[in-house]
């Protein structure tokens, strides 16, 4: 016949300040089989843990209800707690009173009644409780990791030095995945294949993994520790056991599909003649000279007031340069732009003297007066405005260019009449490596204008 003990547990206020935890072990000693039924404050407790055996003892118990919180923190613990005097630990059940019940309700009565309903089901429930055994079931030492990355890689090696096979699958002809692209590392830029050679090698050397590569994991039948995997191995016509890796096969093989490269057609045909013509002058002194290519995109910029992507590709054939080169010094250098620029080019120093002394309200009052915002064309085309990190003259604060020509000391009071010049003179005429011709005669750089 069943013995049932029914522990109720306050929490502390976390079940008590909504459920009437006596109440709740009163109505309990009323159940079937319920043949003690007390509360207590913290029932996860020493004291409440002890209290728990000592009625286990006491009163002969075949079962144990914990009307608690979650199963999930605690269930663990006291079916621990009732293995330790002999009871069996699935013989003790708990109900979920705290996250069921006081935690989700503000009504006190209601709440005590749920939390009635829920002792009165469990108890039910372990009167119908039949003691289990722990089985025990055979299981293969053996892991499988998919992928043979840097990571599946590090993965395997770890788990063949603990002791345990490993069978390694990946889908591509070679292992190492993208790591084995690359060239260097983030953050610390060490060398890439220093790092996963190293790796390759013990895989392919250490006894306890087995190496699937060109083949796929197909299906995965049954359960932890008695997996049935399907690996397909992709037919690649070598004999495995006397490839040295070499790639030639796969080189020369004529049955897989030949990648065709276009015929290179040059820029020279499509580009605008006008331009074309421009920028035989400009390349004409630089042709072969790799080390002029900067030069160069500072004399096409002063011509386009920015770097058209055809002047860019026809520049790269011309001297021979690969475009990435090209591209790379354009994107590097701050003074180069990819966008079209207005005829003059305005730039504020936003540095740290600048700034104390009133940058950034020259930059407001230029954005009110040119319509734009900071990196933006006005729509005439006339001005392009930028924020500078630093222009060098941190005594003449604030400090302003247009073009080439540098103002100090800089006032909103001053703007319209500097922007007024720019306004009136002609577009800038390049002569290849020159410079502009029509600045302002009396400004110089470096100088500070009364404007």
């Amino acid at each position: 016949m069943a013995r049932i003990g029914v522990f109720v547990c306050w929490c502390g206020s976390n079940i008590a300040e909504t459920v009437d935890s006596p109440a709740v072990a009163a109505y309990a000693r009323t159940l079937p089989s319920v043949v003690v039924a007390r509360d207590y404050r913290y029932t996860c407790s020493e004291p409440g843990q002890r209290m728990i055996t000592d009625a286990i003892r006491e009163y002969g118990l075949t079962g144990v209800l914990v009307a608690s919180c979650s199963p999930r923190m605690h269930e663990a613990t006291f079916r621990k707690t009732a293995a330790t005097v002999g009871l069996n630990p699935y013989m003790l059940e708990m109900a979920n009173i705290r996250e069921h019940c006081s935690w989700v309700h503000t009504d006190r009565e209601k709440a005590t009644a749920k939390a009635k309903d829920l002792v009165r089901l469990m108890v039910e429930k372990l009167r119908r409780n039949r003691p289990l055994a722990p089985i025990v079931v055979p299981v293969t030492q053996r892991v499988m990791v998919v992928g043979a990355g840097i990571a599946g890689i590090q993965v395997a090696l770890d788990v063949a030095a603990a002791g345990y096979e490993v069978v390694l699958v990946e889908r591509k002809p070679s292992i190492g995945g993208h790591m084995a692209q690359l060239d260097e590392t983030f953050p610390t830029l060490d060398c890439s294949q220093c790092i996963l050679t190293p790796r390759m090698v013990d895989i392919m050397q250490s006894d306890k993994i087995k190496l699937y590569t060109y083949a796929e994991v197909e299906s995965v039948d049954g359960y932890i520790g008695n997996f049935n995997v399907k690996v397909r191995k992709k037919a690649r016509s070598v004999d495995v056991d006397k490839c040295t890796g070499c790639g030639d096969c796969f080189n020369n093989c004529m049955s897989r599909n030949k990648i065709s490269v276009p015929e290179r057609v040059s820029v020279a045909e499509s580009m605008d003649q006008e331009m074309k013509n421009t920028l035989d002058v400009i390349l004409e002194p630089a042709t072969g000279e790799h080390g002029m290519l900067i030069s160069v995109l500072q004399d096409i910029q002063k011509k386009y007031n920015y770097l058209p992507p055809d002047a860019l590709r026809y520049t790269s054939e011309r001297l021979n340069v690969p475009l990435s080169r090209t591209y790379g010094l354009a994107r590097f250098y701050n003074s180069f732009s990819l966008t079209p620029r207005g005829k003059n080019l305005v730039r504020v120093c936003m540095g740290t003297a600048c700034h104390v002394k009133g940058a950034g309200l020259i930059l407001q009052a230029l954005e009110r007066l040119l319509d734009v915002k900071a990196g933006e064309t006005t729509e005439d085309g006339d001005f392009t405005l930028e924020p500078v990190r630093c222009l060098g003259c941190c005594g003449l604060a604030p400090v302003m260019t247009i073009n080439d020509d540098l103002y100090g000391a800089v006032t909103q009071a001053k703007l319209p009449k500097i922007l007024e010049r720019y306004r009136k003179q002609a577009p800038a005429a390049v002569t290849p490596g020159g410079t502009d011709q029509t600045a302002p005669s009396d400004v110089m750089a470096g100088e500070t204008v009364d404007a």
